[in-house]
């Protein structure tokens, strides 16, 4: 099936030429809500993140590429990287893509959902599988073609105390931009105590506050808070 994409898009763009750097309009709209699974300060935690882009105003539809996430927890969080909950992957990005994730231990696969890419004006919505496995003081997120078209693609969620980093690619096919729009992904709370894979920090005003700061292709910023409902 990938072959199949390949071979549409290089035609496309040999025809119509390249497509360049998304360019926002005033339409723009970025939309970031992850919240802890925990209810309580201290408690083992999950999460679940749903992130949204979307510009009808930019030229097919195609809002501005993002280049890094960087996703602040709350304070104290931790995550547990010797948690006898969980066990590492191991495996190399060419084992990732060429596995789907067969290639890790069960242990490891702690998220599943779904993501949605723009490839506009080709494909304007190219849905795919998200799978989280946990790394070496990382996250490693598998994205998958769920439908006849798209690409795999591994991104590396880099962990320092409460904050996750993750670099985006930039991603084109046959001379096209492709742009990732969408992420929904429920990652499973793992272990308990000392135990716990993932410990929830601070809950501050009885709530568990998380900052999504986005980096954008074209050098823009933009940081969005999120929260949910918590007790000490």
């Amino acid at each position: 099936m990938r072959k199949v994409w390949f071979t549409i898009v290089a035609l496309f763009a040999l025809t119509v030429g390249a497509v360049g750097v998304a360019i926002a309009s005033a339409q723009f709209k970025q939309s970031s809500k992850i919240t802890l699974t925990a209810t309580k300060e201290g408690a083992s935690t999950g999460f679940n993140a749903s992130i949204k882009s979307s510009d009808p105003g930019a030229p097919n539809g195609q809002p501005r590429a993002l280049k890094t996430l960087t996703v602040v927890f709350p304070k104290n969080t931790r995550f547990n990287f010797k948690s006898k909950a969980v066990k590492q992957c191991r495996a190399t990005d060419t084992e990732l893509r060429a596995t789907g994730g067969s290639a890790c231990p069960k242990k490891s696969l702690i998220g599943t959902g779904s993501a949605e890419a723009n490839g506009a004006p080709v494909f304007p919505k190219i849905p795919e599988k998200a799978q989280a496995f946990v790394g070496a003081g990382e996250l490693k997120f598998l994205l998958t073609p769920s439908g006849p078209v798209g690409q795999t693609l591994v991104l590396h969620g880099k962990i320092k105390g409460n904050v996750l980093t993750a670099n985006v690619p930039s991603i084109t096919s046959g001379g096209l931009k492709i742009v990732i729009t969408m992420l929904a992904l429920k990652v499973k709370a793992a272990g308990s105590g000392k135990n716990a894979f993932v410990t929830a920090g601070v809950c501050a005003k009885k709530k568990f506050t998380v900052k999504s700061k986005f980096l954008y292709d074209t050098g823009a910023k933009l940081t969005l808070t999120s929260s949910s409902k918590c007790a000490p």
